[in-house]
């Protein structure tokens, strides 16, 4: 597997540079899919927000089945997450704690008990050998939920909720075509040292969950989420065939025609990751999973009649939201760059450089812009714009290789985020090199194609028509 891999990655060079006219072609594809994409995202970060209808508390309370799966997690962070949701100003609900696949004993035993001395609201699960990840889990322990639930509400295990929450959460149930209610995902675990990292994840709650209400295309983002049982067995439960079950539930609600609502009010917060092997792990699952859904319904989102065009529009731009297109005019531009130092030039190449180096200059641009955009009327500064730009810009190579791998083969195991303060890190060793090698090459790309003649012909030939 691994020589077959080495292969490819030996021929794709190869073959760019033995078919620069292919080359040209997917150079200006990946282009038109890059300007698509980054444009209708920079303009939904700019749109203002719209407001949610919310109805006054009744004083009702439906009963609601608490959800929280578990896999390894820690038990000291579980049981923050069990006392907090002991203080919820609601008297109907209960808590199952769904624990799959956790191999060690010592890990689950004390969150078991825990459970135990909670009392009988307080149900702990445990199953082995269950397939499907976070999403197999849920739909195991949906028929063991009590049966006078009308609503589930998701809370990972890592998420100390508001004592209120429950009660926001029915205020936004306005009717019963609301299917799906989610909440922004906050930490608690933030500082100066982190604060790039908070904010790249809190422009996209800021920015694309505002576009998602306009559109009609709200997902789930898999915690702090209250969904109704009907809405969620009318699409028979979690989709175990993909890695980002949350995101597809939002599809395919959409689809059965359930009405989702986001509303932008903080009820929870959770963990981020504590290293960057584990941040890369969350990043690559939220990219591949969300192209794993765009290759499994292309056909729905393009040519389906059961969305509108404007929830089309809207899926498009969340689905594409972690992707970018930069893999190729990086490696374009490291590729003609010694071919350029040494004088054996295809007619084409100059064009490609100029595609490549302008390509990647819109990207910044235009990412910026919606980092910018979306975070300023949040009241961010741009000190902490320019960390959360350059923390995404850090992440790169997770963004710009997720969608193309999965367009080679969708199929990839469920990378959970790491809660453990220490972990092995032989994937972390493995692509900083690989980042490294590619910011070493574009650099050193960089200064030998500015230094050489050809470069400054196309530009003039293109911009002056000389």
């Amino acid at each position: 597997m691994r020589f077959r891999r080495a292969l490819v990655v030996a021929a794709v060079p190869a073959a760019l540079l033995c078919f620069p006219l292919l080359h040209l072609a997917l150079a200006l594809v990946n282009f038109g899919l890059h300007l698509v994409v980054l444009g209708f995202q920079w303009v939904a970060c700019c749109l203002p927000r719209i407001p949610i209808t919310r109805r006054e508390d009744t004083g009702e309370e439906p009963f609601v089945s608490i959800h929280v799966p578990t896999h390894n997690e820690p038990p000291e962070v579980v049981e923050q997450t069990l006392q907090a949701l002991v203080k919820l100003k609601w008297t109907r609900y209960e808590v199952l704690v769904i624990d799959n696949n956790t191999p060690d004993e010592s890990v689950w035993r004390p969150v078991e008990e825990l459970c135990r001395r909670l009392g009988p609201q307080f149900r702990f699960l445990h199953v082995e050998g269950l397939s499907g990840a976070k999403a197999g889990a849920m739909n195991w322990a949906r028929p063991l939920t009590d049966p006078r639930a009308d609503f589930i509400f998701v809370v990972d295990a890592d998420y100390v909720v508001e004592p209120d929450a429950l009660q926001v959460a029915f205020s936004y149930v306005t009717d019963s075509r609301i299917g799906l209610v989610q909440f922004p995902q906050e930490y608690r675990n933030t500082g100066p040292e982190n604060l790039g990292l908070s904010l790249d994840f809190r422009h996209f709650f800021a920015g694309y969950m505002n576009l998602a209400n306009r559109l009609g295309c709200v997902p789930s983002t898999g915690t702090l989420s209250l969904i109704r049982v009907s809405a969620l067995e009318s699409v028979r439960g979690f989709n175990t065939g993909v890695i980002t079950e949350d995101t597809d539930l939002g599809y395919r609600l959409a689809v059965q025609g359930v009405r989702s609502v986001y509303a932008h009010r903080v009820i929870g917060r959770g963990l981020m990751p504590h290293d960057l092997e584990s941040l890369k792990r969350q990043r690559w699952r939220w990219a591949f999973g969300n192209a794993q859904i765009l290759k499994l319904n292309w056909r729905g989102l393009l040519m389906g009649r059961e969305l509108t065009l404007r929830q089309k529009a809207g899926f498009l731009i969340h689905l594409t939201a972690w992707f970018n297109f930069n893999l190729l005019p990086s490696l374009t531009l490291i590729l003609i760059a010694p071919l350029a130092a040494l004088g054996w030039m295809h007619p084409y190449h100059p064009y490609l450089a100029v595609l490549s180096g302008f390509t990647l200059t819109t990207f910044v641009a235009l990412r910026f812009g919606t980092l910018f955009y979306s975070l300023r009327h949040e009241g961010h500064g741009l000190r902490g714009i320019t960390l959360a730009f350059l923390t995404h810009l850090g992440l790169g190579w997770i963004f710009a290789a997720s969608w193309i791998r999965c367009l080679i083969d969708h199929q990839s195991p469920f990378l959970r985020t790491n809660k453990f303060l220490t972990t092995a890190v032989p994937g972390l060793v493995r692509t900083t090199l690989i980042e490294a090698a590619l910011g070493i090459g574009l650099l050193a790309a960089s200064v030998i194609l500015t230094l050489n003649d050809f470069f400054i012909a196309p530009i003039a030939a293109l911009v002056f028509g000389v």
